[in-house]
């Protein structure tokens, strides 16, 4: 996820500023990629819009039931937010009810289904450019304290938030619930999350729970995340099944590479640093590989300070060999304060072979450095 800090005084025009920004920004550093990358399986697999989003950002939150005339048809029972006016508006809920909700109404007539009205998805700018109706889940007593809960304390959240503390604090209390959607809505909040902030939370479960869920096929998609979370417990077995794993990773690379590079750091410290040092300096990895190990570094640079001399070290080597990566290394080290890394920023922005898309990005990147001082 790329983030970039702007000097307002006002903080609306900031923001404004920064999703701009954004804009123009996403299209110049995909310019850069030698290739595809295999990137965070997150970030390219689970939701982009959370649970949370979708009631967050709801302009209509209602409780439904199949209609009493039309047992396949839903019609609204209760309305958690919206005015009478704004439902005569919006469209009826689409969802028709399957053959295991029928079921479930037969057993208890009580139960309801939540729906939300309102943004489905919106572009990198904020803005929303599509509405519609989503099912979110049926309801259960759980669930009813939960989305009571949300809809009080993340009042100030924006949609697709991820850089709160707050929000993962709360999200945090979620982890391994004994509901399975509470619990996965818990990883999607978490995985998405800047990890520096994710960090603090290590140890709030058990290393058996995570195990459990890494070895589990029908939820690979969460595996991102758990691998991260397996890096911060703090317990010999963890960190032993974490040794064995990010060694593979670096002899073999392929996917989930970056997190359980990143999981050794944590495990292992100046160690695990040199082990990736050693690996990049070899030829036998692929453009994916080199990156997800390079990301790993800089990951643990911004999160973990007292790397950062040996792993600045290891990103200049890369940069005199792969200056391809630069855009992307400037990004991930932007907020780490003049380093020796700005010399070689600078040198390769100011290089005649140096594609427009590189020397855009690297100039932005030595201009904040700039306003900061």
């Amino acid at each position: 996820m790329l983030l970039f800090v702007v000097f307002e005084e006002d903080e609306n025009t900031m923001r404004s500023s920064i999703r701009s920004f954004l804009i123009v920004l996403t299209c110049f550093v995909g310019l850069t990629a030698p290739r595809v990358l295999h990137a965070c399986t997150v970030c390219v697999e689970l939701p982009k819009a959370s649970i949370a989003d979708h009631v967050l950002a709801a302009e209509v939150i209602v409780l439904a039931g199949p209609t009493s005339g039309n047992p396949f048809k839903f019609s609204i029972r209760r309305v958690l937010k919206g005015s009478d006016d704004r439902l005569k508006e919006i469209p009826e809920i689409p969802f028709l009810v399957d053959s295991v909700m029928r079921r479930a109404f037969r057993s208890d007539p009580t139960n309801t289904v939540l729906f939300t009205y309102g943004a489905t998805r919106t572009d990198r700018a904020g803005r929303s450019f599509s509405r519609g109706w989503k099912r979110i889940f049926t309801m259960t007593p759980e669930r009813k304290e939960f989305i009571g809960k949300l809809r009080s304390v993340g009042q100030l959240w924006t949609y697709g938030e991820t850089d709160s503390s707050d929000r993962i604090s709360f999200f945090s209390d979620y982890l391994w619930h004994s509901d399975h959607v509470l619990h996965s809505t818990a990883l999607v909040e978490i995985g998405r999350a800047p990890y520096d902030l994710v960090r603090p939370i290590g140890d709030r479960v058990s290393t058996n729970q995570i195990l459990e869920e890494l070895n589990r096929l029908d939820r690979f998609v969460y595996r991102p995340t758990v691998i991260r979370l397996l890096g911060l417990q703090s317990d010999t077995h963890a960190r032993s099944i974490v040794r064995q794993r990010y060694i593979k990773a670096l002899n073999n690379g392929g996917l989930n590479a970056f997190e359980w590079a990143l999981a050794g750091i944590e495990a292992d410290g100046a160690l695990a640093i040199k082990s990736i040092d050693l690996v990049l300096q070899g030829n036998q990895m692929t453009d994916d590989d080199k990156w997800a190990f390079v990301r790993a570094l800089t990951e643990a640079g911004s999160s973990q300070p007292r790397f950062r001399g040996e792993i600045i070290a290891i990103l200049l080597t890369v940069l005199e060999r792969d200056r391809i990566l630069a855009a992307r290394i400037a990004f991930a080290t932007r907020n780490w304060g003049q380093t020796p890394l700005h010399q070689q920023f600078k040198a390769i922005a100011d290089h005649e072979l140096t594609d427009p898309a590189t020397e855009f990005v690297l100039n932005m990147v030595l201009d904040q450095e700039v306003a900061v001082e």
